[in-house]
């Protein structure tokens, strides 16, 4: 077995307050206990008594509830999940796009073809783990600009999963301005997590999202597509992201707008790479960005605590990763369980970095398994010397492979601080309304 192993060893443990209660997360499992009424929370206690009786629990809990070595591991299963970016252009032009419109700067141009997309489905398909659900996403540029292919790309997978009785299901990040009755029709018949892109209300969403060469709304094309899905969504479920730029930090007033559309899921997504004019979150916005989540965050809290569901997914993913005690020594599943497949057929480790030699891993035809095991234990938590002595490094995980070069103490000071939010947040809802648990949550994002 290959393994990172951590160099320094960081804090076994974080103490924090809820309105419930003081209480104890163990960094190494993510356990989260109760503690007495009148031990002093916040930190490390000035009481070495009580800090060495803190760290013998820790330690001696590991020892029942074992983490370490799966932690330190660098496995590489078979591929589960595939997105085929299929298209490498888009009809609208975001400042922010990651993959500047589909092109990725030059790397990739066209549309995919049938052969590429059955090629990579065929090597998903015959090497997946067969009892465990498997993914297939579809990505662009704007994805429907090639809507054949997604429709022939469904219907031969879904035939397969037939045959072969594989649980196979599928999701798409699109614009939504280009959706026909076809389409809509395609996203109904399947289980699909339809991710639509959507900054605001009308004026700020066609402001950092406008249509190629015409002056018309992004938002009226894109309200008037989805209004449809939304009112009858058969299997598909949608949710809306949103990227938060320096542009856009009214998060309580975005989130309403969606909302109102009826879209019961919301989340957001920080801008942290990017052209400087495209409104890249500075050192100086983390703290606003966190102040505002954790706000809107605190007014779903609320109503959850009255019976309502949490739509802001930010909050209710955390929530969800926190009761089943989410622990791993990475962020997503890169370069794991999760590829995708460029316009040409190169198979890459993470969606938004096509054309990016380092996080190349091979074809259809074949992995390179030693570049594969390179890339995992480059990334491993363990292996990321600003996040060793961080107690948040198995919730964390190092954060976002492709974005880690954009990494400041900031931006980690903002996650340490949302996931202490998140940490009172959990107690408090199961001191009030454990039943909250019990219901079906948000579902985990799934790549792409």
């Amino acid at each position: 077995m290959i393994a990172v192993t951590a160099v320094v060893q960081g804090p076994l443990y974080k103490r924090f307050r809820s309105s419930s209660g003081e209480h104890v997360f163990a960094v190494s499992g993510s356990r989260i206990y109760d503690l007495d009424h009148g031990v002093p929370a916040g930190g490390h206690s000035s009481d070495d008594m009580l800090d060495g009786l803190l760290r013998a629990f820790v330690e001696a809990d590991e020892l029942h509830h074992p983490t370490g070595t799966a932690l330190s591991a660098v496995v590489a299963p078979a591929p589960q999940s595939l997105s085929l970016n299929v298209s490498a252009s888009c009809n609208l032009s975001c400042a922010y796009c990651y993959a500047a419109r589909g092109g990725f700067g030059g790397a990739q141009a066209g549309a995919m073809t049938w052969e590429t997309a059955k090629s990579a489905i065929d090597r998903l398909l015959t090497g997946a783990q067969p009892d465990v659900p498997i993914t297939i996403g579809f990505l662009g540029g704007e994805p429907f600009i090639n809507r054949g292919l997604i429709h022939q790309a469904v219907a031969y997978a879904s035939s397969l999963a037939h045959e072969r009785s594989l649980d196979v299901r599928y999701s798409v990040t699109t614009n939504g301005t280009l959706l026909r009755n076809d389409d809509l029709q395609l996203l109904r018949d399947h289980p699909f997590a339809v991710t639509v892109s959507i900054d605001g209300a009308p004026s700020l969403h066609d402001r950092l999202r406008p249509l190629q060469q015409t002056s018309a709304s992004s938002f009226a094309r894109m309200r008037e597509a989805i209004e449809p899905l939304l009112g009858n969504p058969g299997y598909a479920r949608l949710s809306a992201r949103t990227t938060v730029s320096r542009f856009n930090m009214n998060l309580m007033a975005n989130f309403d707008a969606i909302t109102r559309l009826g879209f019961a899921e919301v989340g957001f997504a920080p801008l942290k790479s990017g052209p400087t004019e495209s409104g890249v979150l500075r050192d100086e916005d983390w703290d606003v960005y966190l102040r505002k989540l954790i706000a809107l965050a605190e007014r779903e809290m609320q109503a959850a605590l009255r019976g309502a569901p949490i739509r802001l997914t930010n909050f209710a993913i955390a929530l969800k990763q926190l009761h089943r005690g989410a622990c791993s020594p990475y962020p997503c599943g890169a370069g794991g369980g999760y590829f995708s497949v460029a316009v040409n057929g190169d198979w890459y480790t993470c969606h938004r970095a096509i054309g990016n030699e380092q996080f190349f891993a091979g074809t259809s035809n074949g992995l390179d398994q030693d570049k594969r095991i390179e890339f995992l234990r480059a990334r491993h938590v363990h292996a990321q010397s600003d996040c060793q002595a961080c107690w948040a490094r198995y919730l964390c995980s190092g954060s976002c492979h492709q974005e880690a070069s954009a990494r400041s103490a900031a931006s980690c000071d903002f996650i340490r601080g949302w996931l202490e939010y998140c940490l009172s947040a959990y107690c408090d809802l199961s001191a009030a309304r454990p039943s909250f648990f019990n219901a079906p949550m948000i579902q985990e994002e799934v790549a792409p």
